[in-house]
């Protein structure tokens, strides 16, 4: 009779030390919940809202939304120099193409390469090769091999010095966004990125730059770019199609 009194009682105290554990095991789910909501809420972080560049804080990639171009200009340089290199093609509507690679190493320098001639560009020189050898820009030679090259060396610049396109992203005043859609280019390092249009003429001095296209990734990379350029009766539409950021780059050294 003891022995049975002694085991209802232990069954008795298991039974309440079971009940005491429970809500120990509900607190413990419950934390678990609070951490798994907080990871998944941090995976968005970087999601089109300025991600790990401070230039990019407030852009927003959302059908009709509108850019400030200045700020989209900002943006850009910011996330391509992170990017140490990369390479596009520079294309034309009146047939001329060439490949451009370029690279922050740490200073900026840029190869193009077209069926014609290849140029080499520096912060404050630049190298024409039309087959012949590699010929130095100087803006104070009279001799017409160094003007020519000098003068391709300036225009080049322009046209195939990425930086440059920034530039002119922040020459219209405002882009709006058109939403996701395919690059025009299938050569391009993305097939999909946000396509941002802009209606405004805008004097660059040398010629007047219309119907502006740009594609751009969530991560700022630029895709496509795109414009419509006049001068005089000259009017020629040009575009950039990056192929790849941050590859193996080898850009030739004629010095």
């Amino acid at each position: 009779m003891e022995n049975q009194e002694n085991g209802e009682k232990n069954t008795s105290q298991n039974d309440e030390d079971q009940q005491n554990n429970e809500p120990n095991e509900e607190e413990d789910n419950s934390e678990d919940d609070n951490t798994e909501v907080e990871d998944q809420a941090g995976t968005n972080d970087t999601d089109g809202i300025g991600g790990d560049y401070p230039s990019c804080e407030g852009i927003i990639f959302e059908a009709g939304k509108e850019i400030d171009g200045s700020t989209l200009a900002d943006c850009v340089v910011e996330a391509m120099i992170s990017q140490q290199s990369g390479s596009h093609i520079v294309r034309d509507d009146t047939g001329f193409s060439s490949t451009v690679d370029f690279k922050w190493d740490p200073n900026f320098s840029l190869s193009l390469h077209s069926n014609e001639f290849s140029v080499v560009l520096k912060e404050d020189t630049g190298w024409v090769n039309t087959g012949t050898g590699w010929i130095q820009a100087d803006s104070n030679s009279t001799e017409p091999e160094v003007m020519m090259a000098t003068s391709l060396i300036d225009l080049y610049r322009v046209f195939s010095d990425p930086r440059f396109i920034a530039e002119y992203l922040g020459a219209v005043p405002t882009w709006t966004v058109v939403g996701e859609e395919s690059t025009p280019d299938s050569e391009a390092f993305v097939d999909i990125a946000w396509k941002l249009t802009s209606d405004d003429v805008v004097d660059m001095g040398l010629s007047v730059l219309t119907d502006w296209e740009y594609w751009i990734t969530s991560d700022y990379l630029g895709a496509y770019f795109a414009a419509t350029g006049t001068s005089g009766d000259f009017t020629v539409r040009t575009s950039n199609t990056f192929i790849q950021w941050g590859g193996e780059v080898e850009i030739p050294d004629p010095e």
